[in-house]
């Protein structure tokens, strides 16, 4: 977003010179080879290329190619122990990582804005046949959808409450547009409640949009039924359990989504089952041998971060709250490597993970962290998919709507069927040996809060989560009671519900207004 700031002024500078110098006819020069909106958007074949420079915003090293994931996602739930001011719950308004993610969303917003804008000038100059114009509308809609995952994160990240507790707050300014002046990129925050009503209105554009499936060779892009998962989990967070019921029983009434059986499990965090029964929608990475993460490579960076001792970096490891946490369920073998698990070094031989220097029970991540290459060996990245949504998510989503609604039945029988693929049971068969059994109310509620804690840990669901019901403080004091954090107990202070609008946006933009308590 500053970048962007930046050009701009520099632009309507430079073009303001020019203008000024207009009666000199040798400076009336146009380089006619020069892209511009008005015509690169000529032909549908172009807002495809500019809608996969969205997609390529989103998979970024900025946010889920390495950093906005690990460095928030992990970090500010504790589900990681690392070395920065989110792992402390210490993060001030000129914390790089705050930037990183402000800067990466908005990027985003910015593209998908571009594409928005010129698709109905390009109907209009340009009257295309039906063929063209659904192949347009599909192209839309993935923007919409694009537009509405990043707000989606923004107003979780930066709004000062949630939705049901006061939706009056300040969020994030709202960018609709491509801004064409400074003043045009000077934008105030708006609301909460603002913020959401886009992120709907988007969502529901791409449902209306997109169609069930693509072929395989779109399989990546966001079809329908992610859209239907998205605004049943926007309705959930905004505490409407009513509106969000109807997307979910879309989801799971339809025969194309299953849970995928225990044995192809791990292989979904292992590159090895990607685009799944169980996928609603996943980014799409590949081991890239001629460009690294930070030369714009297609492959992913979190492994890096990740991986076990030799493996990469292991700086960031899972916090040992989280593996007691676990217990003897079978998901901590999922979830993270034990120091006896083998994994491939350099050499593609199979040895031990070994014990992490930084946790204090010598677990790695596993989600994510290749077991069969060390990302060394790979130009530094990793090919495995990252999954955003997927149907065991749906499933702990709509038992959680459930329970609210007071349909406690139906609620642990969809915890239940987790339950039972992650001890390689069938999901569909009542088995008492791990069903849970007569639970309801709030009892029920806590049992399916700690199963999305275990399904989903690593995931990047956790922050989210424990924000929107309001318990962290709860939380995030759990890991100062045994084993503290790399840098020290953690510190919780109101503020910690949010993050901080960034110190660069506050000196550039006048219109700005400062987070609450930072």
């Amino acid at each position: 977003m500053k970048n962007i700031k930046r050009f701009v002024f520099t632009f309507l500078t430079v073009a303001a010179c020019f203008s000024s110098c207009s009666e000199d006819d040798f400076l009336d020069v146009q380089n006619e080879n020069e892209l511009s909106s008005g015509n690169f958007y000529s032909k549908v074949e172009n807002f495809d290329l500019a809608l996969n420079s969205v997609y390529s915003a989103v998979k970024s090293l900025d946010l889920y190619g390495q950093t906005f994931y690990v460095e928030t996602l992990l970090a500010l739930p504790h589900e990681s122990d690392y070395w920065n001011a989110q792992a402390r719950n210490e993060v001030t308004v000129g914390d790089g990582n705050v930037l990183v993610a402000w800067r990466g969303w908005y990027r985003v917003i910015a593209r998908a804005n571009d594409v928005l804008e010129n698709a109905p000038k390009f109907i209009e100059a340009n009257n295309p046949n039906a063929a063209t114009r659904e192949r347009l509308d599909q192209i839309v809609g993935q923007a919409q959808f694009l537009r509405a995952f990043a707000y989606f994160h923004l107003v979780r990240l930066w709004g000062e409450s949630t939705y049901d507790r006061n939706k009056t707050v300040l969020a994030v300014p709202l960018i609709l547009k491509v801004a064409t002046t400074r003043e045009e990129l000077m934008q105030p925050r708006a609301t909460v409640e603002q913020i959401y009503n886009q992120i709907l209105a988007d969502f529901k554009a791409a449902e209306a949009a997109l169609p069930p499936s693509w072929d395989a060779n779109n399989i990546a892009r966001v079809n329908k039924f992610a859209a239907k998962g998205f605004l049943g989990q926007v309705y959930l967070y905004m505490g409407e359990d009513a509106l969000a019921r109807p997307y979910f029983e879309e989801i799971i009434n339809n025969s194309n989504y299953a849970l995928v059986p225990f044995e192809r499990y791990n292989d979904l965090f292992q590159g090895k089952n990607e685009f799944s029964s169980e996928s609603l929608w996943e980014l799409n990475y590949t081991v890239d041998m001629q460009q690294n993460i930070w030369e714009n490579g297609l492959g992913s960076g979190i492994a890096l971060s990740l991986a076990p001792p030799g493996r990469g970096w292991s700086n960031v490891t899972p916090h040992a709250v989280n593996i007691e946490r676990f217990g003897t369920d079978p998901r901590l073998r999922i979830a993270t490597y034990d120091p006896a698990d083998l994994v491939a070094t350099d050499d593609g031989s199979m040895k031990p993970a070994g014990v992490s220097e930084f946790n204090m029970t010598g677990h790695s991540f596993r989600k994510y962290v290749p077991q069969d290459y060390s990302v060394n060996t790979t130009n530094r990245n990793s090919g495995t998919n990252i999954i955003i949504m997927r149907l065991a998510d749906v499933y702990l989503m709509y038992a959680e709507v459930m329970n609210n609604l007071g349909n406690d039945a139906v609620a642990l029988e969809y915890v239940n069927k987790v339950r039972r693929r992650a001890y390689n049971l069938n999901p569909n068969t009542p088995q008492p040996s791990v069903d849970l059994q007569n639970l309801t109310g709030t009892a029920l509620q806590g049992i399916i809060r700690e199963e999305r804690f275990k399904e989903l840990f690593a995931e990047g669901h956790r922050w989210y989560d424990i924000v929107r019901w309001g318990i962290v403080e709860e939380e995030v004091l759990k890991y100062n009671v045994r084993y503290k954090t790399q840098t020290g107990p953690v510190i919780f202070q109101a503020r910690d519900y949010y993050y901080p609008i960034p110190l660069q946006e506050l000196n550039s933009n006048p219109n700005m207004v400062r987070s609450t308590g930072y």
